[in-house]
């Protein structure tokens, strides 16, 4: 069975401090953040880097979350994906259930809601994975 001592999360928000924020949160918790202020930028990191767990923005300029979800599942990027969202719609809701996102949370979203979403999300797609 595989061991990954750890982790690799993907956290993508136009929001400098949000991002660094949670890469902060996550690191006390075992994993290796990698930041993206862009959907562009974090297509080009899934791409080059095994990730094995993705938050994302979806108000974002150029493309949104969703858009970016939807660009690196059609690569064959198939992680979990975590969709944070100020301003949640019935549309937003329905868009994020078709692209299969793992979790929808509305913003603001507490550090137990957010670790406890990215602990499940790990531990039902990743069988080698135990929370630390």
């Amino acid at each position: 069975m595989r061991n990954l001592a750890t982790p690799i999360m993907l956290i993508t928000d136009d929001d400098r401090s949000f991002r660094e924020t949670l890469a902060e949160v996550f690191a006390r918790r075992g994993f290796e953040p990698i930041l993206a202020a862009d959907g562009e930028e974090a297509i080009h990191v899934a791409q080059g880097t095994e990730v094995h767990v993705a938050l994302f923005d979806f108000h974002m300029p150029q493309r949104t979350g969703l858009e970016s979800i939807s660009a690196c599942r059609s690569l064959g990027i198939d992680i979990p994906y975590i969709l944070l969202t100020a301003g949640l719609d019935p549309s937003i809701a329905c868009e994020a259930q078709a692209v299969e996102v793992f979790s929808l949370l509305e913003k603001p979203v507490s550090i137990k809601i957010v670790t406890d979403v990215v602990k499940d999300a790990m531990a039902s797609h990743y069988p080698w994975y135990e929370a630390g």
